[in-house]
Order: C-alpha cells, then sequence, then structure tokens
C-alpha cells in the first residue's frame, strides 16, 4: 500500500494541474484519498431580447476511494456518474498492473449478515426487480414494497418465473433511530440517512465475499 500510495502521490492534484490524487492517510493494509478532476465547459445564456452571452465554467469532480489489501480491495464512497477517468489514472499509476472487476453479490445473504449483527426491527421493506418475464418476449421492470417484510412474498412471485434482482432496501434499529439503508446486487450502499460509522463497518464486513449465483 505504501508504494502505491507514493506513486499516487507522483500524479497529486494541485491548482497546476488538470487532474490527480491527494492521498489523505496510509496504513499498511489501506490507504485512503481522493482523484479529483478538473473539467471546463462553456454555458450559454440568452436574454429576455434574444441575445446570447457565453460563460466559461469550472466545476471539479471527485471520487474518494480506499485502497486496501482485503476484499473488497477498492471501496468508493463519493463520486460522480462517470469514473473513467479515475480509472485510468489509477491504472497508468500502478503501470497498468491494476484490473477493476465489477461485483455481483447475493443481496439477501448481505442483508441477513447485517440482520445478524442489528435484528431488532430488522426487515426487507423494498426489492426491485428488472428482466422479469411476464410471457414471452415481454419483461417488466417492478418494484415490491411493504409496510413489512416482504421476503415470504418475493419468494412467492418470483417461483419459477425468470427475474433479476437488482436491490433490496432494509430497515434497522440502531439506538432510538430506525435507519433505511438500500442494497445492491453490484455490491453498492446507499441510504438516505446518515448512518453511524459501527453501522457502515458491519455493512462493510457483511459484504459477500463470493459471487452471486444466477
Amino acid at each position: 500500500m505504501r508504494t502505491l500510495a507514493s506513486r499516487l502521490k507522483a500524479r497529486s492534484f494541485s491548482a497546476d494541474n488538470n487532474d490527480g490524487f491527494i492521498v489523505e492517510r496510509v496504513r499498511d493494509s489501506f490507504l485512503e484519498g481522493w482523484y479529483f478532476e478538473k473539467v471546463v465547459f462553456e454555458e450559454t445564456v440568452r436574454d429576455p431580447f434574444g441575445n446570447e452571452s457565453t460563460f466559461e465554467r469550472l466545476t471539479f469532480r471527485g471520487v474518494e476511494f480506499t485502497f486496501s489489501a482485503s476484499y473488497p480491495q477498492v471501496e468508493l464512497r463519493r463520486f460522480p456518474r462517470n469514473i473513467q477517468a479515475f480509472v485510468t489514472r489509477t491504472a497508468e499509476a500502478t503501470e497498468f498492473a491494476t484490473t477493476f472487476l465489477p461485483l455481483t453479490v447475493d443481496a439477501f445473504a448481505w442483508a441477513d449478515r447485517i440482520r445478524g449483527v442489528y435484528p431488532k426491527q430488522f426487515r426487507i421493506d423494498l426489492a426491485q426487480l428488472s428482466d422479469v418475464v411476464i410471457e414471452d418476449n415481454v419483461l417488466a421492470r417492478i418494484v415490491l414494497s411493504s409496510q413489512y417484510d416482504i421476503r415470504d412474498a418475493f419468494a412467492r412471485f418470483t417461483n419459477r418465473r425468470q427475474h433479476r434482482l437488482d436491490r433490496l432496501q432494509i430497515k434497522l434499529e440502531y439506538g432510538d433511530d430506525l435507519l433505511s439503508l438500500q442494497l445492491a446486487t453490484d455490491g453498492t450502499l446507499s441510504s438516505a440517512d446518515q448512518l453511524p460509522k459501527e453501522v457502515l463497518d458491519s455493512v462493510r464486513e457483511g459484504l459477500p465475499a463470493k459471487p452471486a449465483q444466477n
């Protein structure tokens, strides 16, 4: 990790660079930091009289990341939709010895491992499915939701029906709060709640190490 950190620091982001890395913390088993990309684009504004004015705008795209020696090796916490520049620059920093591979996880197994840590008030109250076969050449995207646990209803609905699970929503009790988290089969966690570090650590540790079986 310290060798990787040195290589990223050699490509540090500064006011003079269009992109680069900022390494914030380095340990033997992990490193944390940011990748920033400077983006300049033109914006045209038309006034009520039909006159157009063009302005140059500057924005920054940031990727907050953790690289670790243990599974899943890469964790992205805040990032734009397109992370290709981050992937490319990281590969260049490692002389193309790094390969980013997408995850496919069993969201139900992930939820069960979190349930083991926070069983109080735990429920799976939403499941989003796609490629649900209705009949020949007819597919649907469907959301199953309830104020109660939907696992049994999910099993009945999907019995002998081809489908693809995209994400689950779980609720769990933490202290006096009822937290809502969404677990996607690509290993993504999202939540509108401010999640405590203890919960984030449990979600991270609960991520199944084996790929989901189709």
